[in-house]
């Protein structure tokens, strides 16, 4: 499969920006902070004062020409349109920004750049400021190959440092231009661009938000960087207009949300913003994406803890092999990706794609997202994948007529992939890879088939409530176990699993359900992995294993010299209830612990809540067994313990895989 990080490489030609536009403007006499001006296009005149709605400005060229102080507001008639380019001057401060916003009743004031300028909104070197409420096209009619590259707002900044506080909020961007199939993250709607190589720029702050950005030739919401060396990769794609000698050291823009934003109908990307750290992308409907060319609905790269969470992504199209087509992506170069809540459904491509290049990893996690009749390949896995851990999620595949080729597929070197607690319905009985990259470690399984490799796979209908029927992320409750489901309390116990499902239902302490949505609310609280210590030495693997979240790793006592009665013990950070203790363990009938007491700590002292508990194990094979005992009265401790008192020793040592709580 080719690198997805190398999407959209043929042919496109350079993008020119206007830097022209950053042409220092002189400046007028000094005004009072805090000045509201007013533009109408219909009644004004620039040679009115301005600072009344009786007394308008005209012209963009006459708000362009002026420079704004902090505080400042410029409003502009609702209703009228304007031809051409907004390039305003000047910054606010974070308790007084410039704002950029309308007037009166009707309409919003609409921007039209008729493709005839690079952007319709161009904020140069420019903090603090707002842009509100505008409707913003650039569109010379019919996309031929003589098209060139288009913007509706650019947020530019160039050989400045820090850039803070630009807010790009409720507008409506639509038509803008680009050249027939693009795929160029840095022309479309909305778009940052951080040029220059003499002083490190980047934005802070920089909040998309409210915006609904549809129709557009190449991409929904996006940007970049020159400021983005690292791990071997130098530069970006030539097509963006910046000569590789300009790149430098990577130097994210921090602090980017993109929040609550309608993108639809975009022939490339949906939303991709590239090198960043700590972004923040939630709450977007991003629909009917990569119309015109193999593309991600949201994907980001060069990118260092990213969140993405609570988005309905939709109708992606998939444009044939190596043409992605996905809801999701974590590419280049990105680190500690959280994907979480989201509901993807009907995309071409599949749902979720990790890939890499050069020296760079690609890690992330990916829980609590439910994904509904996607098509093609489910996850895919790909180049420098390096740690990518996949639970909680609940994937529905009905059969299709349309391209279906794998649920998990893996591509060159990926590996240290790990998939729990999921629930997949896979009526397309697609294949799984059971190279060995990817770990599948007590998901449930209904339909298809099942991966050998699965520790303790669990198969069946898994008792959902109504799945398959959800209409948007507000009507994800069919995916609910009801009350008789076979998944409830089955998962393994995750730590700092985030607390909450996809619909909002706090976790358990303790194992939870199975999938997407739990049955039934718990304290929600977020633990790290308890501490484990033990009277008995360690023989294979690593003491931790007992209580690490998956059943794919084991600890085992001494082959020699094993006496009866020592303990394990399990330290919370926080109190729990516990009405069951649950083992699980592989070559249980030759290793297995096969009686045990449970004790509890009450503050004071160690209270035995259950003796002499028995379980038998049936199978001395690498598949994995579990066996749970129900304590007489349920109790409320941040600690527990068990005693063993008899073992299976065929190797001269006793094992365990997990001890879970119920």
């Amino acid at each position: 499969m080719t690198t997805t990080a190398m999407r959209g490489l043929s042919g496109l030609g350079a993008l020119t920006l206007a830097a022209a536009a950053l042409t220092t403007v002189a400046a007028p006499a000094a005004h009072a902070a805090g000045t509201t001006y007013y533009v109408s296009a219909s009644t004004g005149s620039d040679s009115n004062s301005g600072t009344s709605p009786d007394a308008p400005w005209k012209s963009l060229a006459q708000v362009g020409g002026r420079t704004f102080q902090p505080g400042d507001t410029v409003a502009f008639r609702a209703g009228d349109t304007w031809t051409g380019q907004l390039a305003p001057h000047g910054s606010g401060t974070a308790g007084a920004p410039i704002t950029f916003t309308s007037y009166g009743t009707g309409a919003r004031p609409k921007l039209d750049g008729r493709g005839a300028v690079a952007s319709v909104v161009l904020l140069a070197n420019q903090h603090d400021v707002t842009v509100n409420g505008f409707e913003i096209t650039n569109s010379a009619g019919p996309i031929t190959s003589s098209t060139p590259y288009r913007i509706g707002v650019n947020v530019f900044a160039q050989d400045i440092g820090a850039v803070p506080n630009v807010r790009i909020t409720g507008n409506w961007v639509h038509d803008v231009d680009a050249p027939p199939n693009s795929s160029n993250p840095g022309s479309g709607g909305i778009i940052y661009t951080v040029r220059g190589s003499a002083t490190p720029t980047y934005f802070t702050g920089l909040t998309v938000q409210d915006n609904e950005v549809a129709n557009i030739a190449s991409y929904g919401i996006s940007g970049w960087s020159t400021w983005m060396q690292r791990d071997g990769w130098t530069s970006l794609w030539p097509f963006l207009g910046a000569p590789t000698t300009e790149y430098r050291a990577f130097t994210p823009s921090t602090g980017t949300v993109i929040r609550n934003n309608y993108v639809h109908g975009i022939a490339a990307g949906g939303i991709a913003p590239l090198v960043v750290r700590d972004t923040l992308v939630e709450h977007n409907t991003v629909a009917d994406t990569a119309q015109a060319h193999g593309n991600v609905a949201i994907w980001w790269a060069d990118a260092d803890n990213t969140t993405v969470q609570f988005n309905e992504i939709s109708g992606t199209k998939y444009n044939g092999p190596q043409m992605d087509g996905d809801a999701l992506d974590a590419d280049e170069d990105s680190r500690g990706s959280l994907v979480q809540y989201n509901y993807s459904h009907d995309n071409g491509g599949g749902f979720f794609i990790s890939v890499s290049g050069d020296s760079a990893p690609a890690t992330a996690v990916v829980r609590y997202n439910v994904s509904q009749n996607d098509r093609n390949e489910i996850f895919t896995f790909s180049t420098n994948t390096t740690s990518v851990q996949v639970y909680n999620n609940t994937v529905w595949v009905s059969p299709s007529s349309s391209a279906m080729t794998a649920l998990t597929a893996v591509y060159h070197n990926a590996a240290g992939v790990t998939m729990s607690n999921n629930i997949i319905h896979n009526g397309a009985s697609l294949p799984y890879d059971t190279g060995g990259a990817v770990t599948y470690d007590r998901n449930w399984y209904d339909g298809g088939p099942v991966p050998g490799t699965d520790r303790a796979a669990l198969t069946g209908n898994p008792g959902l409530t109504a799945p398959g029927t959800a209409t948007s992320i507000a009507d994800l409750a069919g995916y609910r176990p009801t009350a008789t489901s076979p998944v409830l309390r089955q998962g393994l116990e995750l730590a700092n699993d985030g607390g909450r499902d996809a619909a909002g239902t706090a976790l358990p302490q303790g194992m939870p359900d199975l999938g997407a949505l739990q049955r039934t609310a718990g304290p929600g609280t977020v633990e790290a992995a308890p501490t484990v210590t033990s009277s008995y030495a360690t023989g294979q693997g690593a003491l931790a294993a007992v209580a690490d979240g998956s059943d794919a790793s084991s600890w085992a006592s001494p082959s020699s010299g094993v006496a009866m009665g020592g303990q394990l013990t399990l330290a919370w950070s926080n109190p729990r209830t516990v009405s069951q203790v649950e083992l699980a363990t592989h070559f249980g009938a030759g290793q297995g612990i096969t009686r045990f007491d449970v004790q509890y700590w009450n503050g004071a002292a160690w209270v035995t809540a259950l003796a002499d508990a028995t379980v038998a194990w049936s199978s001395n094979s690498a598949t994995v067994e579990r066996r749970s005992v129900t304590l007489p009265t349920a109790v409320t401790t941040a600690q527990l313990r068990l005693v063993v008192r008899a073992a299976n020793l065929q190797w001269g040592d006793f094992a365990v895989n997990e001890i879970g709580t119920r």
